[in-house]
């Protein structure tokens, strides 16, 4: 037993004797403590008898030694290797989290592989702070999600231009072949401080994504099979047969028409069916899609290795179907929109001597497709067009029914989808990294390296088209007999074969590197020195200009500074160059500061109830030379067969002259980023992360707005410049409680959540007329519309509003506008930017699991607001193609405007038996909020007991049942709410079997 006043002193070490500095010794019970010095010795007189000392130290496990009689005592510290010590990835490199400055997260790859999904991107939505997803298609093969890393920050809003940068084990790649079950980290970068080094490549945020490699021991194999079933949601409703018929005699009558195309009895032969080829009612929906189809995933990997060389190997398998209907009998398939992807992935690491090391991956992706001979958009399309009682689906005889108009005759949905043959696409992708790292401690000084990094990706990618016309017959009428009377539009053609697409490039990468990490007492510093060189090639290109290869190269560098794990300090920079611009604009610097502070380091701290608190902070540079258009922007162009003349005598064509191109002089957009951040931590069991941001995007590239067609360069030739400004700002945070239990239960709950809010500042355009059509101010892909004040009532309300100047006639019923500048006309002077944007200003997401003995559990919900979507598709503008064409949607046709009837919860204008252009028009009646939460993931699982399966010399069996999109909660109901009603495939819901087995 010690006594008051006994001295204890020691060294605390780390378990590879290194000497800790600044480690917090405290005698447990009391207020008496001390730190270790810079020889990492501590000396303390305890106060009390039976003492306990407890050693604690940021990223290393609290350890409690009972002091007895003991004088001097060395204590060994264990790293705590899921707390702050993790490892986290970073642009060209990896860095202890504790010593990250920059807005940097990473997302949990055991639930990234719980999502049943074959794009990886849909598994991100709601899971990351930072990120902003959005799916508008499910259809197999085009089914990913739309990526954007703290929201929009340019005027050029094609996903090519807001997407962040990808990089598959440091080389830019296609986030959606990759397969999930290879991933061994998966990080985004958003600030400045993060991106730098990616210069001209970095403006719209990155992603890292890291694969798996060997780990040294014995050989071990994992299988892990899936099967599921998958519906489609939120198919479009669309009227019935009578109900159409009802809604053009309604039509006519609005119009004034001298009779009605339908009688009552004609509309009860609609209704009862007792006539349906002459009097069909079809629903086109039914006919052409299936309500469910399926899934298959498959992987089987093995690894291991020892001391010298380390392996890790994966095939990978996904199949699936789409949910378009098959007529079984042609000897074709197209499983409804087959798709089938084959990965194999090798990752070899080799310890040449104690002081160099190779890393070889290899990686191969083939996918095998097969859709339709007509495109899901031209289906979706006939489907729109298509009314339910112009035709029939099939004639008497069997053969495809046509007829109606001449635009209609021969767009029979259900022959498109089925009978006009099929193409077959095959993508393959190959790739291939070889690196290596000598560490040059011994034969220079201690904490050098250098590196090395060569890889070469080689895509092909081929489309067969088997199209044929199928045959197109329409009943007339039937003859004295009552047999059915035809007329045959088409006769069927012949299988015919097209190669429509064609298309194969390459990309080879460089990088080599110096590098220095050492620690001086208090002081670790690092400095990284890196040279990199892309380029791409597109091997089929069309012309000889897009056939040159496409180069970035630059020099990267990095310092940075830790004192004692309390203070830190980051400079990065990246000079890059890009081709796209002219000698002496090609290269830029792009450099960022970050600063940070780890308060519960500092010594006065008590880390018993906040055992992290960091503080962050960032400024710095970024770019982006992506921009529509030709290559080479600055080389002025001329098109020697533009439009020309005949001339002479003899009438002699001679083709015309035009600017095609004027070149400028440009550069690069320069992003701005400012970051603030803190890092939280309670009780060892809570973590909180916030980072508030701001963004200034300037010399946006775009096609000048401003010039006047007098001076010839209008619209061919009109050249680009570094004219557009966006400001963007916001916040993104992260909470995660995760604890077990003295029973062995283990909980965990998080959420996160993204703000992110756009505006233009200058967007080139010219000042409107009327100051509220600026566009200055507003939001990219915000609505620009008419403001509905209602449905007129009756004439005498048309006759006192403002007049229409989109249509001479307006009746009860039709759209009542705001006239904004109150000039008594309706008309696009009026239009003003409404809503919110089409991308969401917030996703959020908040989930948790439980795990005890041998059940886990875990839940996933996502969701976004502030997202505005129009209503505005042909099935909310009847006729609006000619009259009487056109599928309606049911949620037109239950809640328009009726002559004669209670019209008081009418919401949208009535029918006329016309292209009703009043009506028929971006306005806030066809506005809708689009925000929603959905249970995106949940899974329940069971590992078996180890003695249940160790006699068959099986490490383990887990078992588990999972899905996606499963419960939606929104205000739209008519669609889901990711996509737009124009979007033209369902997403569907996923219920996923599986089980893993570890040999």
């Amino acid at each position: 037993m010690a006594q008051a006043g006994h001295k204890v002193t020691g060294r605390v070490m780390d378990t590879n004797n290194e000497l800790l500095i600044g480690v917090n010794v405290m005698e447990v019970g009391t207020t008496n403590g001390t730190v270790t010095d810079i020889n990492g010795t501590y000396t303390i007189h305890i106060t009390s008898e039976d003492a306990v000392l407890r050693f604690s130290y940021i990223g290393f496990k609290e350890t409690d030694i009972q002091i007895g009689r003991q004088g001097i005592i060395d204590v060994f510290l264990k790293e705590e290797t899921e707390a702050l010590d993790e490892v986290v990835v970073i642009g060209y490199g990896t860095q202890k989290k504790i010593s990250v400055t920059g807005a940097v997260s990473n997302a949990e790859i055991k639930s990234l592989q719980s999502v049943p999904a074959a794009s990886l991107s849909n598994a991100l939505g709601g899971t990351i702070p930072g990120i902003i997803t959005r799916q508008s298609s499910g259809e197999p093969g085009f089914d990913g999600a739309a990526l954007y890393i703290r929201g929009m920050a340019t005027l050029n809003t094609g996903s090519n231009f807001t997407s962040p940068l990808v990089l598959v084990d440091g080389v830019e790649r296609d986030i959606n072949v990759v397969n999930v079950q290879e991933i061994e980290s998966f990080t985004i970068l958003k600030d400045a401080s993060a991106t730098a080094v990616y210069g001209v490549q970095g403006a719209n945020g990155v992603i890292l994504i890291t694969t798996k490699k060997g780990i040294q021991g014995k050989p071990k194999v994992t299988y892990r099979g899936e099967y599921a079933t998958l519906q489609g949601v939120r198919f479009p409703q669309y009227i019935e047969a009578y109900e159409f018929a009802t809604l053009m005699n309604e039509a006519s009558f609005n119009s004034r028409l001298s009779s009605l195309p339908w009688s009552s009895d004609d509309i009860q032969k609609f209704k009862d069916g007792s006539d349906p080829y002459l009097y069909p009612n079809v629903n086109w929906i039914n006919e052409v899609f299936k309500k469910d189809t399926w899934q298959t995933t498959h992987n089987l990997n093995v690894s291991g290795g020892n001391e010298v060389a380390r392996y890790y190997i994966n095939l990978g398998y996904i199949g699936k179907d789409g949910l378009y209907r098959e007529d079984k009998s042609h000897d074709w398939e197209t499983n409804g929109g087959k798709f089938r992807r084959y990965n194999l992935r090798s990752n070899i690491d080799v310890n040449v001597t104690r002081e160099l090391s190779v890393e070889l991956g290899l990686a191969t992706t083939i996918q095998n497709r097969s859709y339709q001979g007509t495109s899901a958009g031209a289906i979706w399309s006939a489907i729109r067009q298509t009314s339910p009682l112009i035709y029939p689906v099939r004639n008497p005889d069997g053969s495809i029914a046509g007829g109606g108009t001449t635009a209609y005759l021969i767009g029979n949905p259900y022959g498109l989808a089925t009978q006009s043959g099929y193409t077959q696409m095959y993508i393959g992708n190959n790739q291939g990294n070889l690196s290596a790292r000598w560490d040059l401690s011994k034969l220079v000084t201690s904490g050098l390296s250098v590196s090395g990094k060569f890889a070469f990706d080689h895509y092909y990618k081929n489309e067969v088209a088997r199209r044929v016309d199928f045959e197109v017959k329409q009943v007339t009428s039937r003859n004295e007999d009552g047999d059915y009377v035809y007329r045959t539009w088409r006769e069927q053609g012949t299988m015919g074969y097209k190669v429509d697409i064609q298309d194969s490039s390459y990309s080879m990468y460089w990088e080599g590197a110096l590098n220095y990490a050492r620690r001086f007492g208090f002081h670790d510093v690092a400095a990284m020195l890196l040279l990199n060189r892309k380029e791409y090639k597109n091997l089929t290109a069309g012309n000889s200009i897009d056939n040159l290869p496409n180069r970035h190269q630059g020099l990267v560098g990095r310092f940075s500074y830790n004192y004692g794990n309390r203070y830190l300090g980051e400079f990065n920079f990246g000079y890059n160059g890009s081709e796209q611009f002219p000698k002496g604009n090609r290269y830029g610097f792009f450099p960022s500061l970050s600063l940070g502070w780890v308060v519960s380091s500092e010594e006065f701290w008590n880390p018993a109830v906040v055992n992290n608190l960091k503080l962050r902070g960032s400024a710095g540079k970024v770019g982006s030379d992506l921009v529509s258009g030709d290559r080479f922007l600055y080389v002025t162009a001329v098109n020697t067969n533009a439009v020309g003349y005949w001339y002479g005598s003899g009438q002699t064509w001679l083709s015309g002259i035009e600017e095609k191109k004027f070149g400028v002089g440009l550069t690069w957009e320069t992003s701005t980023k400012y970051n603030l951040g803190l890092d939280i931590g309670l009780f060892k069991v809570f973590s909180l992360q916030i980072d508030a941001f701001k963004e200034r995007r300037e010399n946006i590239l775009l096609k000048r707005a401003q010039l006047p067609a007098l001076i010839g360069l209008v619209p061919h030739g009109t050249p680009y410049g570094n004219v557009g400004i966006v400001d963007n700002k916001g916040f993104d945070t992260a909470i995660e409680l995760k604890n077990t239990t003295s029973y062995g239960l283990t909980y965990s709950l998080r959420g996160n959540f993204t703000f992110a809010r756009n505006k233009i500042v200058e967007d080139d355009t010219p000042t409107p007329a009327e100051p509220y059509q600026q566009t200055r101010g507003t939001s990219l892909t915000q609505a620009f519309a008419l403001v509905a004040e209602g449905l007129f009532k009756d004439q005498q309300e048309i006759d006192n509003w403002a007049k229409s100047e989109f249509q001479t006639t307006i009746i009860p019923g039709d759209i009542k506008y705001k006239d904004m500048n109150e000039d008594g006309v309706i008309n696009e002077k009026d239009r003003v930017f409404i809503g919110h944007p089409q991308i969401p200003e917030i996703m959020f997401g908040f989930g948790g699991g439980l795990a005890y003995k041998q059940f886990d559990l875990s839940m996933q919900f996502s969701g976004v607001a502030n997202r505005s979507t129009f209503l505005t598709q042909e099935g909310m503008y009847p006729f609006s193609l000619e009259y009487p064409n056109y599928n309606v949607l049911r949620e037109y046709y239950d809640k328009r405007w009726v002559p004669g009837a209670d019209n008081s919860r009418a919401k949208y204008p009535t029918v006329i038996a016309a292209n009703n252009v009043h009506n028929n028009r971006n306005s806030t009646i066809y506005m809708r909020d689009a925000s929603y939460v959905k249970l995106q993931n949940a899974e329940i699982g069971y590992t078996l007991p180890e003695h249940w399966i160790k006699r068959v010399q099986i490490a383990g069996i887990r078992i588990f049942v999972n899905g996606t999109n499963l419960l939606t909660f929104d205000k739209l109901k008519i669609i889901d709410p990711e996509q737009n009603i124009s979007d033209a495939y369902p997403l569907q819901r996923t219920i996923n079997f599986g089980t893993q087995i570890n040999f």
